[in-house]
Order: C-alpha cells, then sequence, then structure tokens
C-alpha cells in the first residue's frame, strides 16, 4: 500500500522502484482514484516515458478512467518530462549517487561506464543538465559543485 505521508517523489521513486526490481518488463498505468494517486500515477507514467530506455523498462499503455465509471480514456502518448541523452542520463545519474565535482564525474565515468569522456564533454554536459532543470551548481572555492533539483531526484527515482 502506498503512504499518502510521502512526498511526490518519494512516492513516484516507491512505485517506479517496484516496476524496475522487475526489468526488463512493459508496463500499463491504469489512472483512477483520488487526486492524489491519479497525480502520483501520472507522474510515474512521465518519468517511466522519461528514463524507461535507460532502465529497461517501457511503458505500453497509460489510460485513466473517469469518474462515472464510463469506459477508459487512453492517453496517446505518455509525454517525457525532459529529454536525456543516454551521455546526460549517466552523467546525470553519477551526480546523484555524490560524485558532484566535473572532475570526479569524468573519473566516475570511466570506472562505471568502462568509457573514457573528457573533461571538456563533462562541462557540455553539465551545462546541458543545468539548463534541462535537473542539476544545480554552486560555487566553492575555484570548482563548481552540483546536485540534483527536485525533478532530478524524481528522474533519478529517490
Amino acid at each position: 500500500m502506498l503512504n499518502q505521508g510521502l512526498s511526490l517523489v518519494d512516492a513516484v521513486a516507491s512505485l517506479r522502484g517496484l516496476v524496475e526490481t522487475n526489468s526488463p518488463c512493459n508496463v500499463t498505468i491504469g489512472i483512477a482514484g483520488d487526486r492524489w494517486i491519479a497525480t502520483i500515477l501520472g507522474f510515474l507514467a512521465m518519468v517511466l516515458a522519461t528514463v524507461g530506455g535507460f532502465v529497461n523498462v517501457s511503458v505500453n499503455r497509460v489510460f485513466t478512467m473517469p469518474g462515472d465509471k464510463g469506459k477508459p480514456v487512453n492517453w496517446p502518448i505518455a509525454p517525457r518530462l525532459i529529454d536525456l541523452s543516454p551521455v546526460e542520463f549517466r552523467v546525470f545519474k553519477l551526480i546523484y549517487n555524490g560524485y558532484s565535482l566535473a572532475k570526479e564525474i569524468v573519473k566516475g565515468y570511466a570506472s562505471k561506464y568502462g568509457e573514457a569522456i573528457s573533461l571538456q564533454a563533462v562541462e557540455r554536459t553539465l551545462a546541458k543538465l543545468r539548463g534541462k532543470g535537473i542539476i544545480n551548481s554552486k560555487p566553492v572555492g575555484k570548482a563548481l559543485v552540483y546536485e540534483e533539483t527536485q525533478l532530478g531526484r524524481l528522474i533519478a527515482c529517490g
């Protein structure tokens, strides 16, 4: 049972975790119930549409049940919250997992993904991620420290 005391991010992350433990998989999301659960399920559909290709989850169908118990209304598509390239997703996941400096991300990328990435490529990617609103940066000494935003926590699953 989903705890209604959870924040939007935590509730979506909880459901997404259940889905991803069964990946690779295809999901159908039926949206019904009160506003809280309908909101959570709507965001779950959008988050899975955003990151599904990276976590082996495919959203086959999303539908809403009208309050009058009529026929289901299909969503024509499950919209993505943002578009991410594979490199952007990987760099973002590194930030979410505690890599906060560009130089750390370069090293972490090579060790986690087995591919080299240049500092310049990481800096370009970080600028794109800031522009998409999923990370923030703050100066600490001469360096910039990166962290995820609320939207970023939705994308990262936690």
